[in-house]
């Protein structure tokens, strides 16, 4: 059933966003297994699991504390950018946004869950026929995006980066795929207690994560914690 309700909240995400024509578009280590929640019926693999919030917080609570417009805005000016969502499972939550209500050229929604990947590749076909082409799913490795060179111009990282088995390793290689002064965006819980979220010590500071991304080789870093309530918001620069 929660499948076919995420379908239906899809729909009104894509018909009911303000769309790019009026501002929107310009501004998993082995020792967390956390699956991905699907409906019972639809077959998991949990050791392949990508991580995620609390899914008994429903999708449309998410809309809500998560605040998905003034997020996109946070991306910045996306026109004619390749915007890359890592770990976008279980249901493509922003990756659809994105495709659907902006101005970006192309959408690439990573995972290292085969179901979520499936779902996602599945759901495409909810996108309008201008703007399916643009959408792209990827099943990728744990410890590897698996981005060609300078192939992303925008990296989304929502409820993902604490799950990293080694995060300064893998957002080192992650540059790669980053091309020259094109910008990393990670969202994730404050290290406080919030009514939604993981535990305390599945979090990480919002000072640690600076740490992280400097030894990562990331430049010109930026930190909001004030635009959403229970989360932060880091951006960083290749």
């Amino acid at each position: 059933m929660k499948k076919y309700n995420f379908l239906l909240f899809l729909l009104l995400i894509l018909t009911g966003l303000t769309s790019c024509d009026n501002g929107l578009g310009t501004p998993k280590s082995e020792s967390h297994t956390t699956a991905h929640e699907y409906d019972p019926s639809i077959p998991q693999n949990k050791s392949a699991a990508t991580p995620d919030i609390d899914l008994t917080q429903k999708e449309s609570n998410r809309w809500i504390w998560q605040k998905p417009e003034l997020v996109i805005r946070k991306l910045g000016n996306l026109d004619n950018k390749t915007v890359v969502d890592i770990g976008a499972g279980p249901y493509g939550y922003f990756s659809f946004i994105v495709a659907g209500k902006t101005s970006a050229k192309k959408v690439i929604a990573l995972d290292i869950d085969e179901e979520a990947v499936k779902f996602m590749q599945d759901a495409r076909k909810l996108l309008p026929d201008a703007r399916r082409d643009k959408f792209e799913t990827r099943l990728v490795k744990p410890d590897d995006p698996m981005l060609n060179p300078s192939e992303a111009d925008v990296v989304l990282i929502v409820n993902t980066v604490t799950y990293f088995n080694d995060p300064v390793d893998y957002l080192t290689n992650l540059r790669r795929g980053i091309s020259e002064g094109g910008r990393l965006v990670i969202i994730d819980f404050k290290k406080r207690t919030t009514p939604i979220g993981p535990n305390l010590s599945d979090r990480i500071a919002i000072g640690e994560l600076e740490i992280i991304l400097k030894k990562a080789g990331y430049r010109n870093i930026e930190f909001d914690d004030r635009t959403l309530d229970y989360q932060y918001i880091v951006t960083g620069y290749k």
